[in-house]
């Protein structure tokens, strides 16, 4: 599987804090305050092991993939998440 620098992040593996979340930042997974960035929630910092690593699956076109996620439910309370343009999946178990 060929792989791109993630658009997102440029490769940094970190993001901006999304606006509308700045007040409860300091409590959000992944957040450092040293650098005011959450994990790239494109390649990877979205998954339950929460590690991004700067690389994404190409989409057919051949350019690195800003993913468009949909979910469907596979058990009570796990959704695997499928990418609409590189077929990139991850599963988020709530453990409900």
């Amino acid at each position: 599987m060929e792989m791109g620098i993630c658009p997102a992040c440029n490769g940094t593996r970190r993001q901006p804090v999304p606006p509308g979340n700045e007040r409860h930042k300091h409590i959000l997974a992944t957040y450092d305050a040293d650098t005011d960035t959450l994990a790239c929630r494109n390649c990877g910092g979205q998954t339950m092991e929460m590690v991004a690593t700067g690389r994404v699956r190409l989409r057919s076109n051949g350019e690195p993939c800003l993913h468009e996620y949909r979910g469907a439910v596979a058990g009570r309370c796990y959704v695997v998440y499928t990418c609409q343009h590189c077929g990139d999946r991850y599963g988020i178990d709530s453990g409900d």
